[in-house]
């Protein structure tokens, strides 16, 4: 699933919105958090978006048109942007697999967490998107 999720990263990022993404080596230290989960079959999956204020900021900049963002903002646009990413990955895993049944949760605002983040992982993708970085967790 994580392949479907970076696939979905990279379209958001790059062919919708326009921004340069690439893979990034060095954790931050502090990140805003949103959790959605992805229903495969009855079995639940939870991903974990982790972001910088600066790629909250990088995303308002394109789709709000204002940057830095507010606080309220930083809610409301980490939940829409894990709601853009793990929803495309749903999509296209219904495509791939269409005997498989997938539903798509709510996504949540976790507000700010400190690195590491306080959640298991089993795997995780970590970007760099203009001047910030963002992870992308499988829980």
């Amino acid at each position: 699933m994580l392949s479907e999720i970076d696939a979905s990263a990279r379209y958001f990022c790059q062919d919708v919105l326009g921004l340069h993404l690439q893979q990034a080596q060095k954790h931050p230290t502090e990140f805003f958090a949103a959790s959605i989960p992805l229903n495969k079959n009855g079995v639940e999956y939870h991903f974990y978006l982790f972001f910088e204020p600066a790629t909250l900021d990088a995303f308002g900049e394109v789709l709000l048109g204002e940057s830095p963002l507010a606080e309220a903002d930083r809610d409301d646009l980490s939940k829409e942007v894990a709601n853009q990413i793990v929803g495309h990955a749903k999509v296209n895993l219904e495509t791939k697999e269409p005997e498989e049944l997938f539903k798509l949760g709510t996504p949540e605002f976790l507000g700010q967490v400190p690195f590491p983040p306080p959640v298991s992982l089993e795997g995780f993708l970590l970007y760099r998107l203009e001047n910030g970085v963002f992870l992308i967790g499988k829980g």
